[in-house]
């Protein structure tokens, strides 16, 4: 029953986790909601609810998979 209403939870409100190559430095960010995502500019809240923006001139590589490891 615990897993279902964490499951139900996450569903509601997913987080993600931004793996992104800023300037030569890989990035690992927990994110709880992007308020941008653009090849250019990623911007959003993290875990820790603190806001973050990553803006660079030319297109960055990043990845975003959804976290779920914490409903195993």
């Amino acid at each position: 029953m615990k897993m279902m209403l964490k499951r139900w939870w996450r569903n509601m409100f997913p987080q993600y986790i931004l793996e992104v190559n800023h300037r030569g430095v890989e990035r690992r960010i927990h994110v709880v909601k992007f308020t941008s995502k653009k090849p250019k500019k990623l911007a959003g809240v993290n875990i820790d609810g603190e806001t973050f923006e990553i803006v660079n001139t030319e297109p960055m590589n990043y990845y975003v998979k959804e976290y779920r490891d914490d409903l195993r």
